[in-house]
């Protein structure tokens, strides 16, 4: 007989020629392998069909002896018939529900939606594998718009999970009405618990690699900003100055008989104020709202997961940073833009695009973490609470490593 892991030793025994192998518990696939295998028709025949795995195989005896494979085709046809009565038993007795849960817990393998999302991310790690090797053979934004695909799938696969969880719940709460069947909604459960567990795990290894594109996007990013600062730090004295000579020459204006000249002259000073604009304009570096969302997507998830966790400690401080000074000169120019049309109304934008609001730092991070943990509530259900509970941790951690950053920024501007 082939060795047995200690797992399978409760699976069976020979206990002679003629007698029937003892069997304590349910089989797996692999252990009904082994055991027909070591066991003449004789004896294989005699196997209780209420430890047989609902999964077999059809051709699980295609390579057995004749007598063998006649012996084990009888007794998966008993199987069949076994647990189609089961089936129809449960469902009398527990309801559908139950039966549902239980068809869960035996899925073994990757659903269609997680077997998709795998699959796009291993493409994504080999994408990266060649462009580690060749260097800049893939730009990273082509990197940034497969994340944001695959995170277009995120939906389905944390579906999975309540779909898992839920499952759990139903038999948890189910009344077994014999040992067998206390016995058997248990190891569903702990089936169950096994297969969030590998779609967690999934999803963690997802996030930090996410994290990782992501984290070089945002440096990236802000290597732009810092240069357009660089190109455009003259300009906004330059502009403040013209503004006071327009003021002063308005004035004039009032005051002379010359008035003519005196408007051409505002003309002239109000064109070269525009020109400058536009240069601002033309060296800004955009930063949208849904660049800001994703970035702190790709954080959160990876901060609340509980695998992903404990691996992205200085990867996530890193981030952090980054992410703090990319927000911080979002809300700035928000302000300044504001700022810029208040002081300069002949300019010609509209006024509703440009100042629909003064977005504070604070109140994006308030209202992402709003929407967040809504988001979470309604796509974990039961399982939701540990999240939330750790959504709320890590607002309030977000929050007050902003406000340092934002008064450091502040500091450094005034130099």
């Amino acid at each position: 007989m082939n060795p047995t892991t200690r797992s399978d030793v409760r699976y069976a025994y020979v206990m002679s020629t003629t007698q029937t192998a003892a069997i304590s518990g349910p089989l797996t696939v692999e252990a009904f392998l082994r055991l027909i295998r070591s066991l003449p028709p004789e004896q294989i025949a005699q196997i209780p069909v209420e430890h047989l795995p609902e999964n077999v195989p059809a051709n699980i005896a295609h390579h057995l002896p004749a007598q063998s494979r006649q012996a084990v085709e009888n007794l998966l046809l008993a199987a069949n018939s076994y647990h189609l009565a089961r089936r129809m038993r449960d469902e009398k007795t527990y309801g559908k529900a139950v039966v549902d849960a239980l068809d869960r817990a035996k899925l073994s393998g990757d659903t269609a939606n997680v077997r998709v999302f795998k699959d796009k991310i291993l493409a994504l790690i080999t994408m990266l594998q060649e462009s580690q090797r060749e260097k800049g053979k893939y730009p990273l934004s082509l990197f940034v718009k497969n994340i944001n695909h695959i995170n277009t799938l995120l939906v389905d696969v944390r579906s999975e999970i309540v779909t898992i969880f839920n499952a759990a719940q139903v038999l948890r709460e189910a009344r077994p009405i014999d040992t067998s069947d206390r016995i058997r909604f248990r190891q569903a459960v702990k089936g169950l618990e096994a297969q969030s567990e590998a779609v967690e795990k999934l999803l963690a290894e997802y996030y930090i690699f996410r994290l990782k594109i992501m984290g070089r996007a945002i440096v990236a990013k802000r290597r732009e900003v810092e240069e357009e600062e660089r190109k455009n730090a003259h300009i906004p004295q330059q502009i403040e100055r013209l503004r006071k000579q327009l003021e002063e020459t308005r004035s004039f204006w009032r005051r002379t008989l010359n008035a003519r000249q005196s408007e051409e002259k505002a003309r002239e000073i109000q064109e070269q104020i525009a020109e400058l604009i536009h240069e601002l304009e033309a060296n800004e570096v955009v930063i949208s709202e849904n660049e800001l969302t994703d970035w702190l997507d790709a954080l959160v998830d990876a901060s609340i997961s509980e695998y992903a966790r404990p691996r992205i400690s200085r990867m996530g401080r890193e981030f952090r940073m980054t992410l703090y000074f990319l927000l911080n000169t979002y809300c700035r120019k928000q302000e300044e833009s504001a700022y810029q049309i208040a002081q300069n109304p002949f300019i010609q934008v509209d006024p509703e695009k440009a100042i629909r609001y003064v977005l504070l730092s604070e109140q994006f991070i308030l209202d992402y973490f709003a929407n967040k943990k809504k988001d979470t509530a309604t796509w974990l259900a039961g399982a939701a609470k540990n999240k939330i509970q750790e959504l709320d941790r890590l607002e309030k951690e977000i929050l007050a490593e902003l406000r340092r950053s934002s008064r450091l920024m502040a500091k450094r501007r005034k130099l």
